[in-house]
């Protein structure tokens, strides 16, 4: 395989790796997490459920999916070995793959074996939940920085006390997702019949926790991706970069899109297709967020 090839490779995993974590969200709003019973990895005991319900093969195919997922992440990380030389970007973000590949199936596990899923609404469930939603965000990072990274001729420059401020910026997008985890929790548990009834929940105390949580994501989200987006645009403007510039503008525009969808998905109580798309949409933002941190970077080596 040639470094082009795996870079390739590296964006087809970057795909199935956002497959694998919107099925596993599908498992949690179809309250398909008990669909294998409290066995793991195999389902009822068995490596093929002799089963009827369809929750089961909800709970199943994701098992599946993240079994094989498993096996590429592993050549995935020997493949980089092989190609690069030891301390070599893409060699070490491949290794932060394999690394968290681990971690993400040890808190699917202990979701299934902790009984963590289906009509659970404990404390516990919503910390693991926010672990969870934490490492898949690394998860996809680590995929996409390899992806970026696969080319990369020479090492990338040390960065500037500039640079070291933009490594704050992708954690304003982690603590978004991981309101955003106890938001679509909280819908799923505690679905509301209006915007007023759901609002008026959210600020009494008579509410279960878990409802009255779930407007700290709206709220740090116009403030948060607001900022961000203002962030951006105002970067565009600035930089003498023409890339840069087209980057940023996108991100901008990405964060902008992100804030209408979120207000569209809360004001039509959150349907599923929209659920499963304002996940996709997180990841994408976070995903090209991470790439324009890198991009800052790699682009002062051609400077050279």
């Amino acid at each position: 395989m040639t470094k082009s090839g795996y870079k390739k490779f590296a964006f087809s995993l970057l795909i199935y790796t956002l497959l694998v974590i919107l099925w596993g969200a599908w498992v949690r709003i179809s309250h398909s997490g008990d669909g294998c019973g409290d066995t793991w990895p195999l389902c009822h005991g068995q490596l093929i459920p002799e089963a009827q319900r369809g929750k089961t093969w909800v709970e199943y195919a994701h098992r599946l999916m993240s079994g094989i997922y498993g096996f590429v992440v592993i050549y995935f990380w020997w493949a980089a070995r092989k190609l690069y030389p030891v301390g070599h970007f893409a060699r070490k973000a491949a290794l932060a793959t394999l690394i968290f590949m681990i971690t993400e199936a040890l808190l699917g596990a202990k979701l299934v074996l902790f009984k963590l899923v289906t009509t659970n609404d404990t404390p516990y469930r919503a910390f693991v939940m926010a672990l969870h939603q934490m490492n898949s965000f690394m998860l996809t990072g680590a995929v996409a920085l390899t992806y970026a990274g696969a080319t990369l001729h020479a090492d990338l420059p040390a960065p500037s006390s500039q640079d070291r401020k933009y490594k704050y910026l992708p954690w304003v997008i982690v603590l978004l997702g991981i309101t955003g985890a106890w938001a679509s929790l909280s819908n799923s548990l505690f679905p509301t019949e209006n915007l007023y009834d759901g609002f008026l929940a959210d600020f009494s105390t008579q509410s279960h926790f878990l409802v009255r949580l779930r407007g700290l994501h709206p709220l740090l989200a116009v403030i948060g991706a607001g900022s961000l987006a203002f962030f951006f645009w105002m970067k565009a403007q600035i930089s003498d970069n023409a890339l840069l510039q087209k980057k940023s503008l996108q991100m901008s525009l990405l964060l902008i899109v992100g804030i209408l969808f979120g207000m569209a998905t809360l004001l039509l109580h959150a349907p599923t297709w929209m659920k499963i798309g304002h996940l996709t949409l997180a990841h994408t933002i976070w995903v090209i967020l991470l790439q324009w941190v890198f991009f800052v970077r790699a682009s002062k080596l051609s400077a050279r």
